[in-house]
């Protein structure tokens, strides 16, 4: 076998060779550079050491042109895709979600009739004898803010303008 000792390096080899405090470094170094050799001289692989083997096939991928190129308009296939599974969860979500709130009022109107018999006559006499103060004043702000939130994203679906939204709070 031809293995070059320090000594047996000409000069170009030993500036090209960088220079190691550790002679394991050094190992693992000549060992890369001999498994290039070999494979470009397209020796057959020898069993005899692993590490040696393993650079080889290494060096061999590193070498082999990549199979295929990526498909013109990829990065919009897979930002499609990954929408369509983000919009599948949210559809599920909201759902869940409608049905814990029916579930949630439902409980609350279940409690609320089951706990007195007379929650309702006493709820009307709270309101006829009047409001809070500032109800009447606040009370239909709050309910106008609602309505036209409400209201505008209604709109907005309709026309088609929250398509760049995608269901989702900025």
């Amino acid at each position: 076998m031809n293995r070059k000792t320090f000594d047996d390096k000409t000069a170009s080899d030993r500036a090209a060779a960088p220079g190691f405090d550790d002679p394991r470094m050094e190992r693992e170094w000549q060992l890369q550079e001999r498994a290039q050799r070999e494979e470009r001289a397209g020796a057959p692989m020898a069993g005899d050491d692993p590490r040696l083997a393993q650079y080889r096939l290494l060096t061999r991928a590193l070498r082999a042109p990549v199979m295929e190129p990526i498909p013109f308009g990829f990065a919009e296939q897979v930002a499609r895709r990954a929408q369509a599974v983000a919009t599948g969860n949210d559809r599920v979500e909201r759902y869940l979600q409608q049905l814990l709130l029916g579930a949630l009022v439902l409980a609350g109107v279940w409690f609320a009739w089951s706990s007195s018999a007379g929650w309702l006559p006493a709820m009307l006499q709270g309101v006829s004898q009047g409001l809070p103060q500032g109800a009447l004043s606040w009370g239909p702000v709050v309910v106008a803010c609602c309505a036209l939130t409400w209201g505008w994203d209604g709109v907005a679906r309709v026309v088609g303008l929250d398509r760049g939204r995608g269901g989702h709070a900025a």
